[in-house]
């Protein structure tokens, strides 16, 4: 499996406060069957407290201390870009791996025109990833449709795919999975306590109910083009 939304960049945001917990998180990922993590730091974001030029100074040196370690897991570098319509940024230097894939968040509650963004972004060369897309309380079954058709990609979190998120919107995950809307299933992990790396627990919990080859593509198929 690949994690491509997580938090374990260690004391650059609300995620991992300290390289020896991201050290912890990246071994349990390892022992659930996870080759490769994508590492997703908040940015322009209010929990941001480190900027890309540290995020990538920690990056090297989580991966350095991870081959010391002997965890062997492949890590590349990424953002989780809240998106800001006042701001016009480089969404290119927060892009997942140097590639064109962006992972945006949105506002939960508050109206915002994702389909518009997403088509504008990918006009512009970038393919967006809509971040834990159950969360939005303002779209609809079409207007996940209407993401896709334009170009975005929809990303769910593992906790919400086994029905464990509190935040999630009533009676919309089966709905998403069922019509197989959803391109990544991650675990959005930001400790090791309360919101832990759990992508095996939602593999086994999923096993069963969706098609085999639409489970492989959302936990390791479709990722697997951001790292190569």
């Amino acid at each position: 499996m690949i994690d491509i939304h997580c938090h374990i960049l260690p004391e650059v945001d609300d995620g991992s406060q300290s390289l020896e917990h991201s050290l912890i998180m990246l071994q349990k990922q390892r022992n659930d069957g996870v080759t490769a993590v994508i590492l997703t730091p908040h940015v322009q974001s209010r929990v941001q407290t480190a900027t890309l030029e540290e995020h990538q100074e920690k990056f090297k040196v989580l991966k350095q201390k991870t081959k010391e370690r002997g965890i062997d897991i492949d890590l590349y570098l990424g953002a989780e870009v809240f998106y800001r319509g006042h701001l016009d940024p480089d969404y290119q230097t927060m892009a997942m791996n140097g590639t064109k894939y962006v992972l945006l968040e949105f506002p939960p509650a508050l109206p915002t025109p994702i389909e518009e963004v997403v088509y504008d972004l990918s006009r512009r060369g970038f393919i967006p990833i809509v971040a834990h897309v159950e969360r939005y309380e303002y779209l609809s079954l079409e207007d996940y449709h209407g993401i896709k058709q334009s170009g975005g990609l929809l990303q769910m979190n593992a906790t919400a795919a086994m029905n464990q998120d509190h935040k999630v919107r009533k009676g919309i995950v089966p709905k998403l999975l069922k019509n197989e809307l959803i391109d990544f299933i991650a675990t959005d992990s930001h400790n090791i306590m309360t919101r832990v790396p759990n992508l095996k627990l939602a593999y086994d919990y999923l096993k069963g109910t969706l098609r085999p080859e639409y489970l492989e593509q959302i936990f390791f198929t479709n990722a697997k083009k951001l790292i190569e």
